[in-house]
């Protein structure tokens, strides 16, 4: 089989959601051994259906440090390898605690998406670099921002500060592994319509009036979905050896 990521042992985590799913599908397509996995038992079911026998699809908490080490080391029995990582860990909107002012927002409701989402991706991100140490030729790690680190987005306090510390944790990794022959970098996306998070947020946001006009991005579209997915795929392969502790921004060129 030829493709990107021909021969390679890739894990998804949180691969039920939008950007993940797109990320594992394009990595089967490529040439990749595909082990996907979600956080309930239903979404893995239909994760299975929408992916095919091409992939592995399994039920892992991805914010459970002996859950995702569980996980790897079933891969590791089954492939003797793991090549790439990618967690796509989210959540909707309103469970995630945004948008909100920062008036009514409480310390609680703040660290939600930094637990759960920046939790997630450093758990996921150090177990699979102690398994990726003992492949001779190390692997990739990608990590998932959004172009909130670099906005003035209000009322998205907790989640511009998760993104900005996920870039920042990124190029930590990066610094720590690389000796080992690992490379970690990160997808940093913008708004992407045809997702729900999307939907639910631009909704959310319209009901306050301060709301600024947004402007086209250069190439006069937003992006999509397989945009940000053909991006991750191409950091986890071998075409980007060079690249390292890098966030790539896939925005249609709004952010420069």
């Amino acid at each position: 089989m030829t493709g990107l990521l021909a021969g390679k042992t890739v894990v998804v985590f949180a691969a039920t959601g939008a950007i993940a799913s797109a990320v594992a599908k394009t990595a089967i397509a490529e040439g990749a051994t595909v082990f996907a996995s979600g956080h309930k038992a239903a979404s893995v079911a239909n994760l299975q259906r929408q992916l095919g026998d091409e992939a592995r699809c399994s039920v892992v908490d991805a914010t459970r440090p002996e859950s995702v080490r569980e996980h790897l080391e079933e891969v590791l029995v089954s492939t003797g390898t793991i090549d790439g990582v990618f967690n796509g860990i989210g959540g909707r909107p309103q469970a995630l605690g945004y948008p909100e002012p920062v008036e009514s927002m409480s310390l609680s409701q703040f660290m939600i998406p930094i637990e759960r989402i920046l939790g997630s991706t450093f758990v996921t991100s150090r177990e699979a670099a102690f398994k990726m140490k003992e492949n001779p030729d190390g692997g990739s790690m990608v990590t998932l921002s959004a172009t909130l680190s670099v906005m003035t987005a209000a009322r998205m306090a907790n989640l511009s500060a998760t993104c900005a510390a996920i870039e920042g944790l990124t190029r930590s990794l990066a610094g720590e592994f690389g000796a080992d022959g690992i490379r970690v970098n990160c997808v940093r996306g913008s708004a992407m319509p045809e997702t729900r998070t999307i939907q639910e947020t631009v909704a959310e946001q319209a009901s306050y009036s301060d709301v600024p006009q947004v402007t086209s991005p250069p190439l006069g579209r937003p992006i999509t979905v397989q945009e940000t997915a053909n991006t991750a795929a191409f950091l986890l392969s071998d075409r980007s050896s060079g690249t390292t502790g890098q966030v790539l921004t896939v925005c249609a060129g709004q952010f420069v």
